[in-house]
């Protein structure tokens, strides 16, 4: 029989991979707010629906037909209580409700992982203002906001004195649908990506990258990433002792079987915090494309294995091979377009993997300033022998992108 699975969302970049989920043997629906070409053409059914709402999924499945669902994943949309709830709808494979939530909401997650003995960043829960005042006292300045129920970079923010948490606590506020807010302990260190499977109380890692946050704070209160960088600079050591602690993350959440992504925050005097961590395959192509060209590991089909209950191939976790890969973004921090070409004319040349643009872009188009949580701006994946080689290709590509602003509207 043919297995019907479900795409439901897709992060940013992430319909590149559509593609490779094609098969004779298999159906694929697609469920995205982002209904690209890609999409369309890879899709044997495209829904354009929001993924983050279970309801309006399951209607505009009943209203396409389907019935029938045997396995569903999102490819790096950040939605795990929404994939929950359609495999238990369906009777597929998947985790629970209260798993999803707990690895979702950030508030609960704290709780569990502190409760579990990790490493965190002092923090507190805020409902108001006042609240979020107190906390930031009582921690001790600076202190990061955090709406507990948003996802990525959204609502994030750096507070440095009791003025700055009482405007910037009003705005995460706002943008947390349940009216909560994290107010964390501000930490500096390395960061770091460690993407893999959990399953029988093994963590099986397949992916490690460095983030890029050489100028995390050039658009404060907001922090801006720049990308990733594999291999890391990181001792193999040190990359077993983050392993180690990911691995505990992921069972204090009961994240098993799963796919794991995580961030995670070494300071400068060896503390591995555990930032972020949750049921799904990292997004912003990562997993899929800059990973995968550093090590040759392609997760897709363990993946695909895992929403449709069979057994992972752990062989197929193994590195094939080293390169240095990197991703690189340029922020969208406001303008006017006057002029943009083909980033494909750049990407021609050695090295590039692939160039592109996070927004549309065309004459006319004006760009918001950067507020965090925003879509880029253009993004390179670059890879060479080595990382001074790859990040210098990725620096020559930005700088040669086919994009002219309106003099004054940058």
């Amino acid at each position: 029989m043919t297995d019907r699975l479900l795409v439901c969302g897709l992060g940013s970049g992430m319909d590149h991979s559509l593609t490779e989920l094609r098969s004779p043997r298999r159906e694929l629906v697609v469920a995205t707010d982002r209904p690209t070409d890609r999409a369309r053409a890879a899709a044997d059914v495209l829904l354009a629906v929001d993924p983050n709402d279970a309801v309006a999924v399951l209607a505009e499945l009943s209203a396409a037909g389907i019935d029938r669902i045997d396995g569903v994943f999102s490819l790096g949309a950040d939605n795990p209580p929404v994939i929950s709830t359609l495999a238990r709808r369906f009777g597929c494979p998947g985790l629970p409700l209260e798993t999803a939530l707990d690895c979702t909401l950030k508030d609960r997650r704290l709780r569990i992982l502190r409760a579990a003995g990790l490493d965190l960043p002092r923090f507190a829960t805020a409902e108001s203002v006042g609240e979020a005042v107190r906390a930031a006292a009582d921690i001790g300045l600076p202190v990061v906001l955090k709406p507990s129920d948003q996802t990525g970079s959204l609502g994030v923010l750096k507070a440095e004195s009791a003025d700055q948490v009482r405007a910037l606590a009003q705005e995460a506020l706002r943008l947390s649908p349940g009216g909560r807010i994290v107010v964390e302990e501000f930490l500096e260190g390395t960061e770091h990506t460690l993407a893999a499977f959990m399953a029988d109380g093994e963590l099986h890692r397949f992916g490690f990258a460095d983030r890029e946050y050489g100028h995390k704070e050039r658009f404060a209160p907001h922090f801006f990433e720049g990308g990733d960088t594999l291999p890391s600079r990181l001792t193999a050591e040190q990359i077993e002792e983050v392993t180690e602690t990911v691995r505990r993350g992921a069972a204090a959440l009961r994240l098993d079987p799963a796919v794991v992504n995580t961030d995670i925050l070494r300071t400068h005097d060896g503390r591995v915090v555990l930032l972020e961590i949750t049921c799904r395959l990292t997004g912003a192509r990562i997993a899929t494309e800059v990973m995968r060209l550093a090590t040759g590991v392609d997760p897709l089909p363990n993946v695909v294995r895992l929403a449709l209950g069979r057994p992972l191939d752990l062989e197929e976790l193994r590195p094939r091979h080293g390169r240095a890969v990197v991703q690189r973004f340029l922020p969208a921090d406001g303008g006017v377009v006057e002029w943009a070409g083909d980033p494909r004319d750049v990407a021609r040349r050695t090295g590039v993997h692939d160039v592109f643009w996070g927004l549309d872009l065309r004459p006319g188009t004006v760009v918001p300033p950067y507020r965090g949580g925003a879509e880029v701006l253009a993004g390179v994946i670059a890879h060479a022998e080595d990382l001074q080689g790859a990040e210098a290709i990725a620096e020559r590509t930005l700088n040669a992108l086919p994009l002219r602003f309106k003099a004054g509207t940058q």
